[in-house]
């Protein structure tokens, strides 16, 4: 297993990858990032991916704010990859470059996945905001906020 930053180059599998795993969220049918979005993610973002014999299988993406702190954006593995400890690894890398920028950092998560506000939970994130229908009608989100480490 690798992990490392993601090159341009790879962004049209880096999308692929996220179409597929985005079929299985709450709301799969929703139009997910699109090819144009990810070619940009990767060459201005943090991106980093895991690979198994050159596969991307995981990916994890954090963009800077104009207020100058991190969205982490995404964070996904390929369903047969999961349980591995592969997501909480792309997590900690990213987390690490951004404690090198000396930011904070927020993500949002469906309040009704335990397992992800636990880790997120265990990584830092300890400001906790809920927003009711933050993407829209019964798409409540809350906003962790990791503050930055100097």
């Amino acid at each position: 297993m690798n992990f490392r930053k993601a090159k341009t180059s790879e962004f049209t599998a880096i999308a692929e990858l996220d179409r597929v795993a985005w079929l299985e969220s709450f709301k799969g049918a929703f139009i997910p990032d699109g090819e144009h979005a990810w070619r940009l993610w990767v060459e201005y973002a943090l991106t980093f991916v895991a690979l198994e014999n050159d596969k991307i299988i995981g990916v994890s993406l954090a963009f800077p704010c104009t207020d100058d702190s991190y969205a982490i954006h995404k964070l996904f593995v390929d369903k047969s990859y999961r349980g591995k400890g592969i997501g909480t690894e792309l997590m900690r890398i990213l987390l690490e470059e951004i404690d090198r920028l000396e930011v904070d950092s927020f993500l949002t998560v469906y309040p009704k996945n335990p397992p992800a506000i636990a880790l997120y939970t265990k990584l830092g994130f300890t400001d906790k905001k809920f927003e009711k229908d933050f993407y829209g009608q019964d798409e409540d989100r809350y906003i962790l906020t990791r503050r930055k480490r100097v």
